[in-house]
């Protein structure tokens, strides 16, 4: 008997496991974790001196070799002629989004540390809605509690970000290494092509880690102008992996010129310790290939509001990596912002979800509007009906 019942036990949790939705939030978990190892690996590549256009340049030729395959072999009959709208809208794309993206994100990661910036990452769902609603991809009702919750939401999210960016306070965990970081990021500064807006900056009083909390708000936006340009693109070119893999291409050309052009030696281009070739095989192998794929994957059978959600779990990770392995400090503005962007974040989230209740409603009510009517007219009454044959009085 008791053999018989270990043997249910184990069945009942292979069968809790065979389970669409909790492989899909499996899927979820590992892709944010391995966000979290990024992070971490990346942040660890920034200090040891690794120019970060060369890292960005590596890490999109290794995502290239994996989802350009995908895409010429699962998408031969969904691509379309490139006209120029779509070659415009790769265009547009891969510099705003891989590019511009790419660069802001590993310039703020290098000036701050990695639950900073995995915090900071909650914000792009809601500045994606943000510009989604600018762009009128998204409507708000304002006189509605889902539109109410989307505004307060982007207000809370906003602030958050302000909040992380203005207000350091004190440290709570880790150990408060200022002086050591203040030394990475004048290296990272001097190595980068953007060194002379790095030197204005402080020059107005900017110090790195404002510096860098910028550059991260700045990639969140990218990122949400990013998401909202896929939907025309999408439209006329609807293969998203050969359109992801052309803005990866697209992006990485950015990429290797700006590189070539600031990075004066070429043995900077040699990647010298194991660590640092860990850190971009990781990143193109996991970060863009794997990720994207078990992302793609989850959002096809749980949505995106269910992926959205499990995006908070990258700070947690980076967080909890960050203080064990780089003893990365974690500061109580950080803590602060975390907590509003997290709030915006799950307020529109909300009101997605009542917005989404509220349209089935109403499509449950439309076929019956008339039953209402009709009910309230006699079904036996004195009326003329006109025929061929005359008038037939009831």
């Amino acid at each position: 008997m008791a053999m018989a019942a270990e043997r249910r036990k184990v069945a009942d949790m292979f069968n809790f496991f065979r389970g669409e939705r909790t492989r899909v939030q499996l899927a979820l978990i590992t892709v944010q974790l391995g966000y979290g190892v990024y992070y971490v690996l990346t942040k660890a590549a920034m200090s040891g001196g690794v120019n970060r256009f060369v890292f960005a340049v590596y890490r999109d030729a290794i995502a290239l070799c994996l989802l350009g395959p995908l895409a010429f072999f699962s998408e031969r009959n969904l691509r379309t002629p490139l006209t120029i709208p779509i070659c415009l809208f790769i265009l547009a794309l891969g510099f705003m989004g891989i590019f511009l993206q790419q660069t802001l994100f590993l310039a703020g990661l290098a000036y701050t540390n990695t639950a900073f910036a995995a915090a900071m990452q909650n914000a792009i769902p809601v500045f994606t809605f943000m510009i989604a609603v600018v762009c009128k991809f998204e409507l708000i009702r304002l006189s509605k509690p889902d539109g109410m919750a989307k505004v307060v939401g982007i207000c809370s999210a906003v602030v958050g970000a302000f909040t992380m960016c203005l207000y350091k306070g004190p440290t709570l965990f880790g150990t408060d290494s200022s002086a050591e970081q203040e030394q990475a990021a004048e290296v990272v500064a001097e190595t980068g092509a953007d060194n002379w807006l790095a030197s204005t900056l402080l020059s107005y009083g900017v110090d790195y880690w404002q510096m860098g909390a910028l550059c991260l708000v700045a990639n969140c936006l990218c990122m949400g102008i990013y998401t909202n340009l896929q939907i025309p693109a999408l439209k006329r070119f609807p293969a998203p992996v050969s359109l992801s893999a052309s803005s990866i291409f697209v992006g990485a050309m950015f990429l290797l010129i700006t590189g070539l052009s600031s990075v004066s030696q070429a043995s900077d281009w040699v990647l010298h310790s194991p660590g640092t070739i860990v850190s971009v095989v990781y990143a193109g192998a996991v970060a863009s290939g794997l990720n994207f794929s078990l992302q793609t994957w989850a959002n096809q059978r749980g949505g995106p509001v269910l992926v959205a959600a499990y995006i908070p779990l990258q700070t947690v990770f980076s967080a909890f990596l960050g203080v064990v392995i780089l003893d990365d400090p974690l500061y109580l503005g950080s803590v602060i912002g975390a907590v509003l962007i997290l709030i915006g974040l799950y307020l529109v989230i909300w009101g997605q979800r009542l917005q989404r209740l509220a349209k089935e409603r109403d499509c449950l009510v439309m076929p019956f509007q008339g039953v209402e009517d009709d009910v309230k007219v006699p079904l036996l009454q004195n009326q003329e009906d006109e025929s061929t044959y005359g008038t037939i009085r009831r």
